[in-house]
């Protein structure tokens, strides 16, 4: 039986099948993941503001037809479409679904109490949810940059230039990629979360091509294809949990 799992490790890795005969459990998940949700990136949004999510623990009926179901309701503000037509969320297949006005489904995503991230429905887009505060990695790259005052370069003591720290430029649909190259042993994630599971880990001056960027509280992250799977990498990082670094820039030598 699913227990009660509270703090910032409520993985929503369970299995889908369970829920249906454990009612409370659900609930409770609802419960812990309702509140508010913040898209840091700002291309998600339709103002100078952020994108916000604000998931109801409130029941009502949604549905077209004969597929009615009861989920708990959902309200965007400040977001651009698919995302500003939320209007019900709910558990499905062991994440988080979010549907539109017209009972589509718009994302799956996964994650923990603080970060959910996935793939945007019929979308070369992915997206990351976090709630106000943002990660808690992110707050310790910010206190080691003022000790340092300085984003170092990979391995080396040279303070990376701004447009070192910028994300490298792709289409949204994927129809253009980039080519960035590791400065550091750069760990591939299966989502963009430092929760994530590690699938590889690409050695320093490793060439790849990214498809993808998007900007979270804790920085850039980029998704690149290895085979018939993708993965993501982080743009900045602590090394030795002490320097803040960047991880790649743009270009192959």
């Amino acid at each position: 039986m699913l227990t009660r799992v509270f703090g910032n490790v409520l993985l929503l890795l369970f299995c889908a099948s369970g829920l249906a005969s454990h009612a409370q459990s659900l609930q409770q998940f609802r419960e812990a993941l309702s509140g508010q949700w913040v898209v840091f990136d700002p291309a998600y949004s339709v103002t100078s503001g952020q994108c916000t999510l604000l998931l109801q623990t409130n029941v009502e009926a949604t549905g077209l037809l004969q597929e009615a179901q009861s989920r708990p309701a959902a309200q965007s503000q400040d977001c651009i479409s698919p995302i500003s037509t939320v209007s019900s969320w709910d558990i499905q297949q062991g994440q988080l679904a979010l549907y539109s006005n017209t009972n589509a489904l718009l994302a799956r995503l996964g994650g923990n109490q603080l970060r959910i991230t996935g793939d945007l429905e019929n979308s070369f887009a992915s997206i990351v949810l976090e709630r106000v505060t943002g990660d808690p990695y992110q707050r310790k790259i910010s206190q080691a940059l003022e000790k340092y005052r300085c984003i170092f370069l990979g391995y080396t003591g040279e303070c990376a230039e701004p447009d070192e720290l910028s994300a490298p430029r792709t289409l949204a649909d994927g129809g253009t990629v980039a080519n960035i190259q590791s400065l550091v042993f750069l760990n591939v994630r299966d989502q963009p979360r430092r929760t994530a599971n590690v699938s590889r880990t690409l050695e320093p001056e490793a060439c790849l091509q990214v498809n993808f960027c998007t900007t979270a509280s804790d920085g850039i992250w980029c998704r690149a294809s290895f085979g018939e799977t993708s993965g993501w990498v982080a743009k900045t990082a602590l090394r030795q949990d002490e320097w803040p670094v960047t991880t790649f820039v743009a270009g192959c030598q």
